[in-house]
């Protein structure tokens, strides 16, 4: 690793509650004794025989101690490193993504800081690609995503990296949808519901459709199989196509692996080959493609031109979204201004945009006279 972990800190945050719902989905045995701070599991097949003894109490003085033994107990039955164990430990009930870029640029285990926010960036936006296109699927999903989406998306994080290579690991909690609001499950949810839950079908349809673009595309079938699939489960919209052709394989000789790894106690409805591979010989097909579909699905106005103003709340943790004041050339190619609304991630790039005095595009629909406002369904910075 990057830098060092202390595991044993780590262990001591694992609920034994948490831990013994874990040992029983994967098949360990309580055994009953009188002891009365300790639970006993056993796990016994033809080969081996394993015991841990589970402390029931934060309150013991070596709850810490004890807990990283049943961790190591549990990696050497899984064959899992105790890193491994400890994350699934620690998020019992959450599909984790690792997407590892290949990148000559990261041999010794560094990144630039603008490449490192690209990445990230674009990781989030694949992520809330996926799940529109499991919610709601279409060539191009315009505007702000639905709210349930951003609460979803929200509701994941980011791990650790490793050296040699970049390793971007989002940990999705299971999570679905119920009466438009996004809730999350539990180790004591029905096994049904979290294995058909929003979360195990974004995770799915992230793997499957990176999988389906790297083969039309080797089948010289890639806008043919895009078009046809347009509005069926199958669909796979134009931000899912930015956000992968923008991840990392923009670049020469770069390799993007994608990855899942499923909540260990929820194993249905899972792919038999979890990962998949694409590299930066991809890219030009996806991009080209990408902007197709996008050109012809804005049917609204595009206006051009430079950011004059910002206006959003000063705390930043209370913005949901931003107002800029947008200076372009009109129709009889004058000078003009206007307002326009923004998601607060496009307010975010709009700030960038403003500071470095870049050209923007938003496209929508123009209305007012001597007030005039843009109402926004599409934001690019141009470089």
């Amino acid at each position: 690793m990057i830098y060092s972990v202390d595991f044993k800190e780590l262990a001591e945050k694992i609920s034994h509650i948490d831990m013994k719902k874990y040992l029983h989905d994967l098949g360990w045995v309580e055994i009953q004794t009188k002891r009365k701070w300790v639970e006993v599991f056993q796990l016994e097949d033809k080969d081996n025989f394993f015991q841990i003894d589970l402390p029931v109490s934060r309150d013991l003085r070596d709850y810490r101690d004890a807990m990283y033994r049943c961790v190591e107990c549990i990696a050497q039955s899984t064959k899992k490193s105790i890193e491994q164990v400890i994350l699934e430990l620690l998020n019992p009930l959450s599909d984790i993504v690792r997407l590892r870029i290949k990148d000559p640029e990261l041999e010794m285990g560094s990144i630039y800081v603008e490449d490192t926010i690209r990445l990230y960036d674009n990781a989030k936006k694949l992520l809330m690609a996926t799940a529109m296109d499991v919610v709601r699927p279409q060539l191009y999903h315009i505007g702000r995503p639905e709210q349930n989406i951003v609460d979803f998306v929200n509701s994941c994080r980011f791990g650790q990296t490793e050296i040699g290579s970049y390793v971007i690991s989002i940990v999705c909690p299971i999570s679905t949808i119920s009466r438009n609001n996004v809730v999350q499950l539990s180790l004591f949810s029905e096994k049904q519901d979290c294995a058909y839950s929003l979360t195990r079908k974004v995770v799915n349809k992230l793997i499957e459709s990176i999988r389906t673009v790297r083969e039309s595309i080797n089948n010289s079938a890639f806008e043919e199989y895009i078009l046809r699939n347009a509005e069926s489960e199958k669909c796979i919209s134009a931000n899912f196509l930015d956000a992968l052709s923008e991840i990392s394989i923009y670049r020469s000789g770069c390799e993007l692996d994608i990855s899942a790894k499923y909540a260990p106690t929820i194993q249905d409805n899972t792919l038999p080959e979890a990962v998949v591979r694409i590299s930066h010989d991809y890219y030009k097909p996806i991009n080209t493609v990408a902007r197709k579909i996008k050109s012809s699905q804005l049917s609204e106005t595009a206006y051009f031109g430079r950011i004059k103003g910002l206006d959003a709340p000063p705390d930043p943790t209370n913005r949901k979204s931003g107002k800029i004041t947008l200076v372009f050339i009109d129709e009889y190619d004058k000078k003009a201004t206007a307002t326009v609304i923004l998601s607060i991630e496009d307010y975010n790039a709009a700030i960038e945009a403003h500071r470095e005095g870049k050209m923007v595009k938003i496209v929508g629909t123009l209305s007012g006279q001597m007030h005039k406002k843009i109402e926004c369904t599409y934001f690019e910075v141009l470089e």
